[in-house]
C-alpha cells in the first residue's frame, strides 16, 4: 500500500503518518483482510472520530500480523494540506504556484472544509474543473450529452481555472497585488 504522506507525526498517526485523502492499494489477500477488518471496526471508527486513525492503527497492526507492506510517497512529489499551511514551506509553494514544480498530485488535507479546499486550489492554478460540473453538475452535463460528445471537454479546462481569494495563502502569480482579503488573522501576503 502507498499512501500520501499526511503530514502529522503525532503518536495518533504512528508510525506512517498514513493520509486517507489519497491511496494506492494492490488488490491482494493481505489488502482485503485488512479492509475487512476496517469494516468490521466501525466502532472504531466512530470512537476515534476519525477513520484515518482507525485505518492507521490497523496497518501497523497488518503489517506485523501478515506482512503487509506499507509505504509513505515523498511530499516532494504528493504534497498535502500541510505543506499548504505551514508557514515554512513557501519557498516550495511558490516552486509549485510559478509551474517551477509540477507535483503528480495535490491533496487539500489540513484544510477546515470542502469549501476552501476549492478556494485554495482555484488561486494556486491547481484547478481544472469548469463551474457546471462541479457539486455533482458533472451527472446533469453527462445526461445531457448527444452523440460524439465528451465529458471531459464540457467539464475539464486545459488551463488553470485561477481566482484569487485570500492574498495571505499560497496563490499563481496571478494573484500578485490582488486585493482579495486575508483569511488568518494578522495574515501576510503570499508574495
Amino acid at each position: 500500500m502507498l499512501f500520501q504522506d499526511d503530514g502529522a507525526r503525532s503518536l495518533r498517526y504512528a508510525p506512517y503518518s498514513a493520509n486517507t485523502g489519497f491511496y494506492y492499494v494492490r488488490n491482494n489477500d493481505k489488502t482485503k483482510f485488512l479492509f475487512r477488518n476496517l469494516l468490521f471496526m466501525g466502532d472504531m471508527v466512530i470512537s476515534m472520530t476519525s477513520h484515518q486513525q482507525a485505518l492507521a492503527a490497523l496497518l501497523d497492526e497488518h503489517a506485523s500480523l501478515t506482512g503487509l507492506r506499507v509505504k509513505t510517497m515523498s511530499g516532494v512529489d504528493f504534497p498535502g494540506g500541510y505543506h499548504y499551511h505551514r508557514k515554512k514551506e513557501i519557498g516550495f509553494l511558490r516552486d509549485i504556484a510559478t509551474g517551477k514544480h509540477v507535483p503528480y498530485l495535490m491533496h487539500m488535507s489540513w484544510t477546515t472544509n470542502k469549501k476552501n479546499k476549492l478556494l485554495f486550489f482555484q488561486q494556486m492554478g491547481l484547478w481544472y474543473t469548469n463551474q457546471q460540473c462541479e457539486s455533482g453538475g458533472g451527472v446533469t452535463v453527462a445526461n445531457g450529452l448527444s452523440d460524439g460528445e465528451d465529458l471531459e471537454s464540457q467539464c475539464c479546462s486545459a488551463t488553470p481555472l485561477i481566482k484569487c481569494h485570500f492574498k495571505d495563502k499560497p496563490s499563481s502569480p496571478e494573484c500578485k497585488g490582488s486585493s482579495a482579503p486575508n483569511i488568518d488573522k494578522n495574515g501576510k501576503s503570499f508574495w
